[in-house]
């Protein structure tokens, strides 16, 4: 089985979901009182993690983290609160298609489109609020501030791809060095295949 393969069929983790750039469709507004430099950014280092019934997510702000799991109870109530169950086209009871949706969203591609919108508030220092809207659909999350998170997942990921590039660089010296006495190379292969080991035993 080649890597490409593995990873379109392998399950992560939360701790083993890339940390991804989403773009907000209007500047972070801050509560009243906020201490912090303006946050003038249309961009929010995000963490989502979905399985069929449950939400992990994250987002990176200001050298901090916010986290929400919500459980497939939590996920059914806060849709019947947000949208009227009457003008709505998708089916509550199909919870899947739901949040394939809004993993498609929260996708690097998925606020490109015009018909999606996020918003970000932060409440206080401790509760950032991510507002989601995509035609008829709305939802949101309220994520509690979990500092250790930033080290734990943000840092952590950074220092694995520091490594990874750190190898590929020391790996292509090889190559060049010993060049005339190998067979033919495989770019692509080298390039689609991580030559770093995550061994990622956290679950969140």
């Amino acid at each position: 089985m080649s890597f490409e393969d593995f990873a379109s069929t392998y399950t992560r983790t939360f701790g083993q979901t890339p940390i991804r750039l989403i773009r907000m469709s209007s500047p972070l507004t801050a509560y009243v009182g906020s201490i912090d430099q303006p946050y003038r950014h249309f961009v929010l280092l995000c963490q989502p993690h979905f399985t069929s019934k449950s939400i992990s997510i994250a987002f990176y702000l200001n050298g901090t983290a916010y986290f929400e799991y919500l459980t497939e109870d939590k996920i059914r109530q806060r849709l019947q609160l947000l949208n009227n169950i009457r003008k709505t086209s998708f089916n509550y009871d199909d919870l899947e298609s739901i949040l394939i949706r809004l993993k498609t969203i929260l996708s690097t591609d998925g606020i490109k489109q015009d018909n999606n919108e996020l918003h970000a508030k932060l409440l206080s220092s401790r509760l950032l609020s991510i507002e989601i809207y995509q035609d008829d659909l709305k939802f949101k999350f309220r994520c509690d501030e979990r500092p250790e998170l930033f080290e734990q997942h943000y840092v952590r990921q950074l220092l694995i791809q520091v490594k990874e590039l750190s190898q590929r660089q020391e790996y292509l010296c090889e190559l060049l060095e010993h060049k005339d006495q190998l067979p033919q190379f495989d770019a692509k292969l080298f390039l689609s295949t991580p030559m770093t080991i995550i061994d990622d035993d956290e679950g969140m």
